[in-house]
């Protein structure tokens, strides 16, 4: 028997190994086509292409890519999903920000740190900066060469202009290994790589020293990485009619639209523009830590100005309404663009040290793109101001900030939605519980999404609670139960049961079971109790007076009965028709 159970448990870990890996297996085991298609696709869209390694960072291998900037956004993105990074992240966080020199006072250092890395580590997220060594691009790094779990790496992806890496001479290569050294002299516009990103892009504009050439192409591939994920919410109740969209399944495919969110640290001119892109063009959510200096400053007190304005604005149409309707019609007709110019003018005063400080050498009428900093501040105020999520990083207070509540609550702000329709309220909240249970956030449900019992009485779920108790999630497990779930209609698809035993046995638990005597009672015992708790009164079902040949097992034969699909489906069947009957 020992030898049967022995061999048992080979082919159950061989069975576990391969189903959790089977995406490297195939690679492995098609190298020729697979390598064609992809030095082919690698080979269309770089300038040079090859690994990375650091003196600094001697362990770090990183790829990289040197495309033209008006390089294919998709095929750089296949490129990420299919080579570089071959899990799906749940999240992808661009920072961007100071450029130069910037030193974070520390308490805001230790929370800034601790939430990134949670962010990063919880969510399998992938990281993007401007790749280079210095300001909040090389902070970055440094962080995340302190993550703890080396079982879940971050991908730490830098888009940078190529006229400004320093030493770029040496990446000039065709498939080749560099081993990158930090230039003695720097080139006058050019600043080194920073050693623990784990792949970089390039981007040729044919420009040298000249900083900001890399913006248009990192906001067109985040724009196709989040695949449009937030847009028609920022368009519900606009007058255009609103898209649904698809809620990431049990298992998304690489290519399903990732969540985006902006990370916005101090910065200037280039970094307002990138904020532009972000959330004007491409609704994507930024959270903008004030107190950090000049461009966070700024929206900051852009928001809160704009804010009060509305709200004075708001009093006075209150006012207006008890006029009669001709006086009222004609009124408005007539004192709405000049609110809307009086609105601008007021912001731009306002603004106007906040604006110098920007860029003192070219004040505000630099134009980026046609559009100066202080328009492209009021776009995004005016026209996405759910999108802008200010946290304040007072040094000074009692309590250090939570970076990584405040980036949930900007991607669940920015799934919400005036005006819409019952189905699409519900789509909303499942996406929005989806996000909460990626970051295993069960007092957001709570508190922010799933606020009343209606809401569970009408939003469907059930895959949801499959997802937690795969995961062991056991606060959500709970909190499904403490809102009256339906255990015998989750269960009534016999196939679940399978599906669960499968996936949440461990090699110890599975020696357990093969030693039993009485299978099923161990399985429950093991597996599914821990979980759901007393709920069931199973003791009828499995009592250890029923034989085995009663529940459908035979011991003796040694057929596996946890191999057998049909064998077990069998059984199974006769467990689950005996608690439903209980």
């Amino acid at each position: 028997m020992g030898d049967v159970n022995n061999a048992s448990l080979r082919r159950v870990s061989i069975q576990n190994f391969v189903s959790e890996n089977i995406n490297e297996i195939k690679l492995t085991l098609v190298p020729d086509d697979h390598g064609r298609a992809s030095n082919q696709l690698i080979q269309l869209i770089s300038k040079s292409h090859g690994t990375i390694t650091f003196m600094d960072n001697k362990s770090n291998r990183a790829e990289f890519i040197r495309i033209a900037s008006e390089a294919s956004v998709e095929n750089v993105k296949e490129l990420i999903n299919k080579e570089w990074c071959l899990k799906r992240p749940s999240l992808a966080i661009s920072v961007t920000g100071g450029a130069k020199n910037y030193n974070m006072k520390p308490k805001l250092l230790r929370a800034f740190r601790r939430g990134l890395l949670k962010v990063a580590s919880t969510t399998g997220a992938w990281i993007i900066t401007g790749g280079m060594n210095a300001g909040i691009m090389k902070l970055v790094g440094e962080i995340v060469d302190m993550n703890p779990s080396h079982s879940r790496p971050i991908h730490l992806i830098g888009i940078a202009t190529w006229g400004c890496v320093a030493g770029r001479d040496k990446l000039k290569v065709r498939g080749e290994t560099v081993v990158y050294t930090k230039p003695i002299t720097e080139e006058k516009g050019t600043t080194p790589l920073e050693p623990n990103h784990t792949k970089f892009i390039f981007v040729d504009d044919e420009s040298e020293g000249k900083y900001g050439g890399e913006i248009k192409f990192r906001s067109r591939l985040e724009q196709v990485i989040s695949g449009d994920f937030f847009g028609a919410r920022s368009r519900a109740g606009s007058g255009i009619e609103f898209q649904t969209l698809t809620t990431p399944s049990l298992h998304p495919e690489r290519s399903d639209p990732v969540p985006v969110v902006l990370l916005v640290v101090e910065g200037g001119p280039n970094t307002v523009r990138t904020v532009y892109e972000a959330v004007f063009k491409n609704n994507i959510p930024a959270v903008i830590f004030e107190g950090t200096g000049r461009c966070c400053d700024l929206f900051a007190k852009a928001v809160r100005l704009y804010e009060n304005i509305k709200q004075l604005e708001d009093a006075e149409k209150t006012s207006h309404q008890k006029l009669d309707e001709h006086i009222k019609s004609a009124s408005l007709k007539a004192t709405q663009s000049s609110r809307a110019e009086n609105i601008k003018k007021q912001l731009r005063e306002a603004l106007n040290k906040e604006l110098c400080e920007i860029d003192p050498v070219t004040n505000v009428s630099q134009a980026i793109d046609s559009i100066d900093c202080f328009e492209s501040v009021y776009r995004c105020v005016t026209q996405r101001l759910k999108f802008l999520n200010i946290v304040s990083l007072n040094a000074k207070g009692p309590v250090e900030p939570d970076i990584d509540l405040a980036i949930l609550k900007a991607l669940l702000k920015a799934t919400s939605g005036s005006g819409m329709s019952k189905t699409n309220d519900d789509e909303r909240k499942r996406e929005q519980f989806l996000l909460a249970l990626e970051w295993n956030r069960v007092d957001i449900v709570k508190n922010e999404i799933m606020k009343n019992d209606a809401d569970w009485a009408t939003t469907n779920l059930n895959d949801f609670f499959e997802i937690a108790l795969i995961r062991s999630q056991t606060e959500f497990v709970k909190l499904f139960l403490d809102h009256d779930f339906s255990l015998t209609d989750f269960f009534r698809n016999n196939d679940k049961l399978p599906t669960l035993y499968k996936n949440s046995m461990s090699k110890e638990h599975y020696q357990k079971i093969a030693e039993s005597h009485n299978p099923l009672q161990t399985i429950y015992k093991l597996v599914l109790q821990p979980l759901i708790g007393d709920f069931f009164n199973v003791a009828v079902a499995l009592r250890s007076e029923r034989t085995p040949s009663h529940l459908g097992i035979n011991l003796e034969n040694k057929r596996d009965p946890y191999l057998d699909q049909n064998y077990a489906s069998e059984a199974l069947k006769k467990l689950t028709g005996s608690l439903l009957s209980e």
